[in-house]
């Protein structure tokens, strides 16, 4: 069977005829002057006939497409022309990857397509907590943290945790457990009445940057060093409380402020050094988010829906009348030398669509975001924007494949560079166009030699 485009090289799923059901997928043959039907394949200058890409893009959101309440300029013309407003008629298909949070992935959404002026949806986007998913049927109790009231209670209940309580409701429970706040009027109306001496916490996932350091820190240290995870119990041993998730462990991150904030990394940091004074032990910590494996995995696997959805609409969208499948065998006068040889049905498309043959990762922290792209597969090719945390001329601990002033640049870049790499492949082995100058003189526009028609004929007799 004919795969979905997945030579290495190639960049463009050829979707230039289409029927109800039905997409043709290109197969290109190196080393042979022959296209379907026998027919001579020309050399291209350019390849621009409507098509999905082979590769796709993965973007980080703060310091890339968002710089606090600011929408970083170049992002918006960016994504459309991922979108197909290119030249070459490519549309790219790309997915968000943020170690932030903090709210629903709906509400990422929202905000991302309000500002950019497109429509992005869940499908695209994965934040640092979206992983923790897969711990619904693992916890019962959980406390979450991070974030602004209890919006992270609400994704976590999203998520279908059977249980979720903050630090907030805690805090309600018993001031003293933090004696140097009090609760505002807005944090008791979304603070819940819990007993928590009688409530066994089973794991702590901390969702988004702590709006309370203190509070949060003494709360989770607690946790850490009771029994069984119930307030106000202690363990002998150190080793009976609950576990803890971080979604990320940046230990920075850009805004529209000249120098960057300490984000939940530095929370981490300071939880494990504060363990480690009180019990001389080291803290058990599990990570998700960028560069965790874990993170990557989820990631591709979003990837891979998604580009599948991208490739089904675009069917959906373009239907024109059957054609039938060829073989090399067969042909046909009245079709040009550029169709695709194979015509597949979408199921068959879809089930066997190859990896991304590139999946290009914009981010501007190097020790997330390039550590991220660069740890796991060799297929990601990372690039560094200027417009986040990374300052420029520094030298950064984690190399990336390509630097660039913004995003526009990273994705103008790519796209070329995956032009060069698709029109390659198809002039391999193909012949130079001749082009009549008048009725008895052709020139060849790779040799410029001057032939007449009397020659060409005999060149063509004695072939």
């Amino acid at each position: 069977m004919t795969r979905l485009n997945g030579s290495a090289k190639g960049s463009g799923l050829d979707l230039t005829q289409l029927s109800s059901g039905i997409a043709p997928l290109t197969s290109r043959r190196s080393n042979t002057q022959l296209s379907r039907g026998g027919s001579i394949r020309h050399k291209r200058t350019v390849i621009d006939h409507e098509r999905i890409a082979s590769y796709a893009f993965a973007f980080d959101i703060d310091g890339v497409i968002v710089r606090g309440p600011e929408t970083i300029p170049e992002a918006k013309e960016a994504l459309k022309l991922l979108n197909g407003a290119n030249k070459y008629h490519i549309k790219v298909p790309y997915i968000f990857v943020t170690n932030g949070g903090g709210r629903s992935e709906s509400a990422r959404c929202k905000e991302l397509s309000d500002r950019l002026g497109i429509t992005v949806t869940e499908d695209q986007v994965i934040q640092g907590h979206t992983p923790m998913k897969d711990l619904v049927d693992v916890y019962d109790t959980v406390l979450v943290v991070g974030g602004v009231g209890d919006a992270c209670r609400k994704v976590a209940e999203g998520y279908g945790f059977k249980q979720v309580v903050t630090p907030l409701d805690i805090m309600k429970w018993n001031p003293s457990v933090t004696p140097y706040h009090t609760l505002t009027e807005e944090e008791l109306k979304v603070a819940k009445d819990y007993d928590f001496s009688k409530i066994k916490i089973d794991a702590i996932l901390v969702f988004a940057d702590s709006r309370n350091w203190a509070a949060d820190q003494q709360i989770i240290l607690e946790l850490l060093l009771s029994k069984n995870g119930v307030m106000g119990t202690v363990s002998e041993t150190y080793d009976e409380g609950p576990g803890i998730y971080f979604a990320h462990s940046d230990f920075v991150w850009a805004t529209d402020y000249g120098l960057s904030r300490y984000g939940m990394g530095a929370l981490q940091v300071s939880i494990a050094a504060l363990y480690r004074e009180h019990t001389g032990q080291e803290l058990q910590v599990t990570r998700f988010g960028k560069p965790q494996r874990g993170t990557f995995r989820y990631a591709n696997k979003v990837l891979t829906h998604w580009r599948k959805d991208v490739l089904e609409e675009h069917v959906e969208k373009t239907s024109v009348s059957p054609k039938p499948v060829f073989s090399d065998s067969e042909s046909d006068d009245e079709t040009s030398d550029d169709e695709p040889l194979t015509v597949q049905k979408l199921s068959q498309l879809t089930l066997d669509l190859p990896p991304a043959s590139t999946v290009y990762f914009v981010g501007d922290t190097p020790e997330s975001d390039i550590r991220f792209a660069n740890s796991h597969d060799t297929s990601w090719y990372s690039i560094l924007v200027k417009t986040g945390v990374y300052q420029d001329g520094t030298e950064p601990r984690y190399k990336p494949k390509h630097t660039c002033e913004n995003v526009l640049e990273a994705v103008k870049f790519a796209i070329e560079r995956e032009h060069q790499k698709e029109l390659s492949e198809w002039n391999d082995g193909a012949i130079d166009v001749p082009v009549v100058l008048d009725e008895t003189e052709v020139v060849t526009t790779g040799t410029k030699d001057v032939l007449s028609n009397e020659q060409l004929i005999a060149n063509a007799k004695t072939a």
